[in-house]
């Protein structure tokens, strides 16, 4: 299940740092505004869950490119990164509901 979700965004892709905005988020990708990704691209990711210091690194794969806005399939997500996500979706679904 995906969950809106709105923080500023660092991204490496192809040796370039690019900034941006989160959109939504499941525990398998994200959803963020970002100029200039490929799809296919592998990327790097950092950003803070709002209302957290949790910092989330984490790599994946652009699998979806509409103008500025992607779609980034997670490859690898740190174990506290994981832990601090999870969280993050099961607190966003329960207020949903």
């Amino acid at each position: 299940m995906r969950v809106p979700i709105q923080a500023q965004l660092t991204c490496v892709a192809e040796s370039r740092t690019l900034r941006g905005v989160t959109r939504n988020i499941s525990e398998t990708g994200i959803g963020v505004e970002l100029p200039e990704l490929r799809k296919r691209a592998n990327v790097r990711l950092e950003f803070r869950l709002p209302g957290s210091d949790s910092m989330i690194d984490a790599t994946g794969a652009v699998i979806w490119v509409s103008g500025k806005r992607n779609g980034i399939k997670f490859k690898y997500v740190g174990e506290q990164s994981q832990k601090s996500l999870r969280q993050f979706i099961q607190e966003r679904k329960h207020s949903a509901s």
